[in-house]
């Protein structure tokens, strides 16, 4: 299903195609989600959530040009690669996105409310639908990746610093300005959604 542009994250390459999905096994309302996010994380919650090393393993430059090959095609039966290559290839394209997830006009609100998780939760249901519904679904899936914490060596502290730096990135005009301060609190934000019990 396709939505409207306000609801669109939209990339430099190519438009993202929203698929309807179920909400990663959390609750029975499916999500408008671009599909390669969908694809991507489908793959590594069926695959990999007790991948040691998962996000910290680079990815092979080789799989990775077969993954986004793939990804470009229709809806593929499965994806090439290692999991670390699949885990790469949604960091990469996350960060290829040129509106983040979290967007900009909700960046400096998201710092200075990221010690109340009330008013973090009232930013987040601020957002287009679709930029929403992709934060939601990705919390659901790294809060997934946590229950297997013994075996994939994974931690809410290094995630949260991880996908703050790729959810949560500062707008063009405060690029480079920003404070260790400012970067502690955008984890923060991101930390407090892996650590709930939901982000309803």
């Amino acid at each position: 299903m396709m939505e409207d542009d306000d609801g669109i994250l939209h990339k430099e390459k190519s438009r993202l195609e929203l698929v309807t999905v179920d909400n990663a096994g959390t609750d029975n309302r499916p999500l408008q989600i671009p599909k390669e996010i969908w694809l991507l994380v489908d793959h590594l919650f069926k695959n990999a959530s007790r991948q040691e090393d998962l996000f910290q393993t680079p990815g092979t430059q080789g799989e990775l040009q077969q993954i986004f090959d793939c990804l470009d095609t229709s809806i593929p039966q499965t994806i090439p690669g290692s999991n670390h290559s699949v885990a790469e290839a949604l960091l990469i394209f996350l960060e290829a996105l040129p509106e983040p997830v979290i967007c900009y006009e909700l960046h400096v609100r998201c710092l200075e409310t990221s010690f109340d998780s009330r008013s973090c939760r009232q930013l987040i249901s601020q957002l287009p639908r679709c930029h929403r519904n992709v934060f939601k679904y990705l919390m659901a899936f790294l809060r997934e990746l946590l229950k297997h914490s013994e075996e994939n060596k994974l931690d809410a502290k290094m995630l949260a610093t991880l996908f703050a730096s790729l959810l949560l990135r500062p707008p063009p005009n405060l690029v480079g300005r920003q404070t260790q301060n400012d970067r502690q609190r955008a984890v923060g934000f991101i930390y407090g959604f892996l650590t709930s019990g939901d982000d309803d």
